[in-house]
């Protein structure tokens, strides 16, 4: 059940990528996230994982958190996130992606009434973080049920929903943080910013401004500039600039296609510019940074 590759979206900023079965709704992940394009997405799916090697940064519009070796993660349903890696050394996460079904049942049970919605539906808990010393009993059922998936051994399925269950559980009745209460306008914030995400995914290569930006989302560029910062932590050209050097990372390892094409299908029109920008971002040239793939493979 081992999964790699990388995170697929629609024009929605929604994850389009299958996890799992009907029958068995989970996928397990292993990812190098100096290696992997993760934009800012969302899934109805909740999200759990352990970081393997070196640090990382979850963002959602609630916060930012650094992960450390160790550290685990809980990402709730429909929460809009984003996974990155810290500095140029690979960042190695293992991750798993399943529908409340799995552990919950059947919609109308007792589990996903007492267990599973309560913690679906409660805001405070968009991202939970468990430290590897404070929170051993999280990063254990994480960390095995993970493993159980890699394994795939006789019983492999009761042995995951057990731990996830106990993992919502966990959540309940240990978990203790600063309470955080969206107001209407942090709401409207976040629609907003998810428009102009969808805007940028279905434009980036082409020559869009500042107010072609704002107007897909209807506001005006002083509002979209403050929505970004207020939601993404980052101005919309700074976004826009890193998700097209993103997609041309992705396109230097996955294509053969000619360094040229690549800088003008991602929205850079001077060849120049784009190899000052990929190696100020990426430390390498693009041509080098193709070569270090290619010697990995």
């Amino acid at each position: 059940m081992l999964s790699f590759g990388d995170t697929f979206i629609n024009t929605q900023k929604y994850e389009v990528l299958e996890h799992g079965t009907a029958e068995f709704p989970i996928a397990c992940y292993f990812d190098n996230l100096n290696q992997k394009f993760n934009p800012w997405h969302w899934h109805e799916e909740f999200e759990v994982g352990i970081v393997r090697e070196n640090p990382v940064m979850i963002s959602t519009p609630d916060s930012q958190r650094r992960l450390e070796k160790g550290d685990c993660f809980f990402i709730n349903s429909g929460i809009l996130h984003a996974i990155q890696n810290i500095g140029s050394k690979d960042c190695l996460v293992d991750s798993l992606v399943f529908h409340g079904r799995l552990p919950g049942g059947d919609m109308d049970s007792i589990i996903w009434a007492k267990y599973i919605l309560p913690v679906q539906l409660d805001p405070e808990l968009s991202l939970v973080i468990f430290d590897n010393i404070e929170n051993e009993r999280a990063v254990n059922l994480i960390s095995s049920a993970w493993m159980e998936c890699v394994r795939n051994d006789d019983g492999f399925e009761n042995n995951v929903r057990y731990m996830l269950t106990q993992l919502f559980l966990f959540i309940q009745q240990e978990n203790t943080r600063t309470i955080l209460k969206r107001t209407p306008k942090e709401l409207s914030s976040i629609e907003r910013s998810k428009a102009m995400l969808r805007y940028i995914k279905s434009h980036f290569s082409e020559d869009i401004t500042l107010q072609d930006i704002a107007d897909s989302a209807s506001v005006s560029k002083s509002e979209c500039i403050r929505c970004f910062r207020t939601v993404l932590k980052t101005s919309p050209v700074t976004y826009l600039n890193k998700y097209r050097l993103q997609y041309a990372a992705g396109l230097l390892s996955s294509t053969s296609w000619k360094i040229s094409y690549i800088c003008d299908q991602c929205g850079f029109h001077e060849i120049s510019y784009f190899s000052k920008s990929f190696k100020k971002a990426y430390g390498c040239s693009p041509s080098a940074y193709r070569a270090a793939g290619m010697e990995e493979l």
